[in-house]
């Protein structure tokens, strides 16, 4: 039975509703959809259906490291965890347990201080490429710890890959992380200052987890403790989203933007499956609310009323709705969340881009990535492409009025002189904290914190029987049908 019940709302009522230009070949409409879990007091599920792989993945003359990274993560380990330790060495395979016929121990005293010990016995043998010769690629951890899960699937399985970022690509990364959709989630852990994000980031967010750097065996102690928290407050494992649109409209993405911004891909659709409709998969839930960015691109020509311009302009009419998914728990009232549009010939002319919570969301993004542009050229000695990245940098985090970004983050590689107009000095190499640097780098790019100004006013439902449309707090009369609404003041 599942613990939670699900909801589906629209973050910005404003959001609901889009005026565009009936003259104009294409517009994109971004919007924010918010889903909602709240507990519906069912069973906590067992520490025993949560599986988790602990893969270290370090050189072999990371020694040190390494050995505070074993302590640190299997100590982690909630009791009664269902886990096994990946360790390298030629090729990544189990140590621990290290009978064959197991593939799961459970998490106690006496099964942390026998996995520590076999993972530490283990550890001159190296990373996960040639012994001796460093680590290698990501892809083979990925496949060894979705193989091992296989063989006994717990309810959720999540891979650990405390790892000092040295591992690589070798063509198959892509595949492997899609061959892990679905059959396991991953947190990536970085140790050591010399921690290369761009790949590890890449298997953590589009496996439903985090990539972060942790200093240190307390830091790195902590953030392990965490991730085993989370995993243990995990009440359903999986929720598909569906989004359905108007003939006519194209889905741009669909990708989570708070508290973690990333891409979401769409499930796999049979064949002969309705076109117009798509699944999304969101994974590891709790109580608390998540939200999405929906782009759309809407065509006036593609609108199905497109040749009967009469029945299409200055009428409500249906762009996208946003649904869970069949078998999920939904909050009364709440199951969909519609997103609407009137075409007209006196809406601006001109992009529709994103509103309210959306445009927020987006323009962090867009800071993120000009951040991480430009970090990468100071790295690369293009000092002309870095003052270019970091002053468009500058001039986003100064219209989000993000005083923390400019002093802090920022500061960091970049004098600021003008955040209004971009105009930044690089700063000296060695007058650089690469580690901070590269920890507001993973933090930028990827934790999103639900800021967003208070909620707009959730509107007024008709009275009408049969109707129930909800219209804007402002409006007197139901648009749909035209029957009179109370007053904002008047509602009881």
């Amino acid at each position: 039975m599942d613990t939670l019940r699900f909801g589906v709302t629209l973050a910005d009522a404003a959001e609901a509703q889009h005026r565009l230009r009936a003259d104009v070949a294409a517009h994109t409409v971004d919007t924010t959809v918010e889903v909602t879990a709240e507990g519906a007091g069912g069973p906590v599920p067992a520490p025993a259906d949560t599986g988790v792989v602990v893969a270290l993945d370090f050189a072999p003359h990371r020694l040190e490291e390494t050995r505070r990274a074993v302590g640190a993560a299997i100590a982690a380990l909630p009791d009664g965890t269902s886990f096994a330790v990946l360790h390298g060495g030629g090729a990544p395979r189990i140590c621990y347990p290290y009978d064959a016929s197991e593939v799961w121990a459970y998490a106690d005293d006496i099964s942390r201080n026998t996995a520590r010990f076999e993972a530490e016995r283990l550890l001159p043998a190296g990373g996960a490429g040639p012994a001796g010769g460093g680590t290698g690629g990501y892809a083979a951890w990925l496949d060894a710890a979705r193989a091992h899960a296989a063989r006994a699937p717990r309810r959720i399985t999540h891979l650990l890959v405390v790892t000092d970022g040295r591992g690589h690509d070798d063509g198959r990364l892509d595949a492997a992380i899609d061959a892990c959709v679905g059959e396991l989630t991953c947190d990536v852990i970085g140790v050591g200052g010399a921690w290369e994000p761009a790949l590890p980031a890449r298997i953590a967010t589009r496996l439903h987890g985090r990539a972060e750097l942790a200093e240190g065996a307390e830091p790195l102690a902590a953030r392990l403790a965490d991730i085993a928290g989370r995993l243990r407050a995990t009440r359903v494992p999986a929720v598909p989203v569906e989004v359905r649109l108007r003939t006519g409209v194209t889905l741009l993405s669909f990708r989570e933007a708070a508290p973690v911004s990333r891409e979401l891909r769409c499930d796999p659709r049979p064949a002969g499956a309705d076109p117009w409709r798509q699944v999304f998969t969101t994974r590891l839930w709790d109580a608390g609310a998540r939200r999405y960015i929906l782009s759309v691109e809407a065509r006036p020509d593609g609108d199905p009323a497109a040749g009967r311009e009469a029945d299409m302009l200055d009428a409500d009419l249906l762009l996208a709705e946003v649904s869970l998914g069949p078998g999920v728990a939904a909050l009364p009232g709440r199951a969909a969340a519609t997103v609407r549009v009137c075409w007209s010939y006196d809406a601006a002319p001109g992009r529709v881009r994103a509103r309210g919570a959306s445009a927020t969301y987006l323009l962090r993004d867009d800071l993120a990535e000009a951040f991480n542009a430009g970090c990468t050229a100071i790295s690369r000695g293009d000092l002309r492409r870095a003052r270019e990245m970091l002053g468009e940098a500058a001039k986003l985090a100064y219209a989000l009025k993000d005083r923390d970004f400019l002093d802090h983050d920022l500061n960091r590689v970049a004098e600021v002189l003008d955040a209004a107009n971009g105009v930044v000095r690089v700063r000296a190499g060695a007058t650089v904290d690469r580690t901070a640097v590269l920890r507001s780098r993973l933090s930028r790019g990827q934790d999103r914190p639900l800021d967003a100004g208070p909620p707009a006013p959730a509107g007024i439902p008709c009275p009408a029987p049969g109707c129930a449309r909800v219209s804007a707090a402002a409006a007197v009369y139901c648009v749909v049908c035209g029957t009179p609404l109370a007053a904002a003041g008047d509602r009881r």
